[in-house]
């Protein structure tokens, strides 16, 4: 799976333990760049952009693009 293509797109994340969160890909990080070698991706759900919630690549069963979304926009 590869996480950085969800990064900025409304997206449906589903974890193992069968859970699901929507909201949009907000920071992918590496299996190189972190240090428990296992990529992540960051989630900011929807209607607030001060919670997130990270998922390892081990966590995530599925992601699905929401179609007809709009970009999270951010800060610069």
């Amino acid at each position: 799976m590869n996480l950085w293509e969800f990064e900025d797109k409304q997206i449906k994340v589903t974890t193992v333990s069968g859970r699901v969160f929507i909201g949009f890909g907000d920071h992918y990080v590496s299996e190189l760049d972190n240090p428990d070698g296992v990529a992540t991706l960051s989630l900011a759900r929807d209607g607030c952009d001060t919670s997130f919630i990270e998922f390892t690549a081990d966590e995530i069963t599925s992601i699905e693009l929401i179609s007809g979304a709009t970009p999270l926009a951010k800060a610069v």
